[in-house]
């Protein structure tokens, strides 16, 4: 079959939510839940290298890195391209799921797929955005951008409730439902939740979704997302050039960095260089090459104060490396310092301790955004 002959629209899911708030769990779980569908996924992280494609697991061949550029703004163009090549394929997929990264805009790629020209290509299902509920109200700096990505969801994921107490959790949920009161939302603990509430939902109306105008912060900075969505939206959704303007910077919000190298960590001095990582880094993520596991790759995970470390898959074929990035306040990431630190970590010695298959810590400092 080639897109020619393509007998109806491929359904699209947005999968959208802030750095770390559980994006790639719930992706995993798609993945590997028997809806009987074939689901190709493109993954786009805000770095230059894609942990995140790194991260999904078990699936071959479907899954695309769209790196290095954000799908709302510097790569939209690779994105569509990228879209309609699966379509062309002998087997074209039956269902299409974006991973936006954690800061893009998921109002301006559902506005891509919204074209007249596509429409007789895909079909926007439902937008999800993910919401950490023990962190999402931590991150005043960035809300304005967070209030974004929920607002644009017909479906909303509280991701981590099992972190957080009943009240915390209420609280949260009153919040999200201030934002968008025609959402469900689906409370979850490691991205378990039902398929047939998230996939398949129906068909998302970008006019129909809340008209939301951000309130601002005293924060000295300014994200520009201060433009209405909603039914009265003043964007052209009716041409192809799409001029939807977001002004957004994401280098001048975010900052960067990471690290690649081929010999493996000693899993205690680096659990003592993850520890002391500077305040002004709130996410990290990586892939591991450590003494201790050195034929298998272990994933870390930092999302505010926790740090993670999990044994994962067998290196298979590929060479051992580790590949980590991070991302904190702009102008807050000391390559140099952070270099040095984690070269520190560096052994040509094998590992002679037994470790867990998961290991959880905390920083000692944190600056909460």
């Amino acid at each position: 079959m080639s897109i020619d002959t393509l007998l109806k629209p491929v359904p699209v899911t947005i999968l959208t939510g802030f750095l770390g708030a559980g994006k790639t769990t719930l992706l995993n779980r798609i993945l590997h839940a028997d809806h009987g569908l074939k689901v190709a996924v493109l993954v786009n992280d805000f770095g230059s290298i894609n942990i995140d494609t790194q991260l999904v697991v078990g699936v071959e061949g479907e899954t695309i890195s769209l790196a290095n550029g954000c799908i709302c703004c510097t790569i939209r163009g690779d994105l569509l391209k990228t879209a309609l090549l699966l379509l062309d394929r002998a087997e074209p997929p039956e269902y299409l799921i974006i991973e936006a990264s954690g800061v893009s805009d998921p109002w301006a790629v559902a506005e891509t797929f919204d074209i007249p020209e596509l429409r007789s290509f895909f079909r926007l299902d439902s937008v999800i955005t993910v919401v950490d509920a023990e962190y999402v109200r931590q991150q005043q700096y960035y809300e304005d951008l967070i209030i974004h990505q929920i607002s644009a969801a017909d479906v909303v994921v509280l991701s981590k409730v099992d972190l957080v107490t009943e009240e915390q959790r209420a609280d949260v949920e009153q919040w999200v439902r201030q934002i968008v009161p025609r959402a469900r939302i689906l409370p979850a603990i490691h991205g378990d939740v039902p398929m047939s509430l998230i996939l398949g939902v129906g068909r998302y109306n970008l006019e129909v979704q809340p008209r939301i105008v951000v309130p601002r912060h005293d924060h000295e900075h300014d994200h520009h997302h201060d433009h209405e969505h909603g039914p009265h939206c003043d964007h052209d959704h009716g041409d192809g050039d799409q001029q939807h303007d977001h002004h957004h910077d994401h280098s001048a919000e975010f900052s960067t960095w990471s690290y690649v190298r081929d010999r493996p960590f000693s899993l205690k001095k680096l659990r003592t260089a993850l520890q002391d990582l500077p305040a002004t880094i709130f996410r990290g993520k990586g892939v591991l090459y450590l003494a201790e596991t050195p034929q298998r790759r272990a994933i870390l995970q930092i999302v505010g104060v926790r740090i993670t470390v999990t044994v994962g898959e067998p290196w298979g074929d590929a060479n051992p490396s580790t590949q980590m990035v991070f991302i904190g306040a702009p102008g807050g990431l000391d390559g140099a310092s952070l270099t040095a630190a984690f070269d520190a970590c560096l052994t040509d010695a094998p590992g002679q301790e037994q470790i867990a298959g998961q290991q959880s810590w905390f920083r000692r400092v944190f600056g909460g955004g």
